[in-house]
């Protein structure tokens, strides 16, 4: 039977798979570019649109992995504390703000990324508009770990 601890557990091992993809990728994202962009685009390999390219997935992509390694080590530390019965807490809170910065972060690089290659734009507004979701939920769980510890102090 399906319950609430198992979905945890299936989301601490999702969060596990992508810092798995997040790494491979580290190291063979130079190379699928490059890949993608000869095969698909018909780009020379040695053009300067090309070494343009590969400096451009360099300088954004690597410092977003940055920010997406920040991101897995919260939503685990998150899930960790649920899997605890340890939901309106502080710490959560803290965790969610710190997703939420990082979104905005993926979100800048991504926008500045754009000027030079357009489909960055989109990652850019998706970021931005997670880290706004991120924001709000952060606030409602702020206002629910605040009416949690006046409760416990009614008693």
């Amino acid at each position: 039977m399906w319950n609430r601890k198992r979905s945890v557990t299936l989301s601490i091992v999702v969060c596990f798979i992508f810092v798995g993809i997040l790494t491979a990728a580290l190291f063979i994202g130079p190379w699928f570019v490059k890949t993608w962009f000869t095969a698909y685009r018909g780009w020379a390999e040695n053009s300067k649109a090309m070494s343009d390219m590969l400096t451009l997935f360099l300088s954004c992509f690597y410092p977003c992995a940055a920010f997406a390694y920040i991101t897995l080590y919260s939503l685990l530390k998150v899930l960790i504390n649920i899997k605890k019965d340890e939901i309106f807490i502080s710490a959560n809170v803290k965790y969610l703000r710190l997703i939420s910065w990082c979104c905005f972060a993926v979100a800048l690089i991504t926008l500045v990324a754009g000027i030079f290659y357009v489909p960055f734009l989109l990652v850019a507004a998706a970021a931005a508009f997670v880290g706004l979701m991120l924001r709000i939920i952060k606030n409602v769980m702020q206002n629910a770990v605040a009416i949690s510890e006046e409760n416990e102090l009614t008693i």
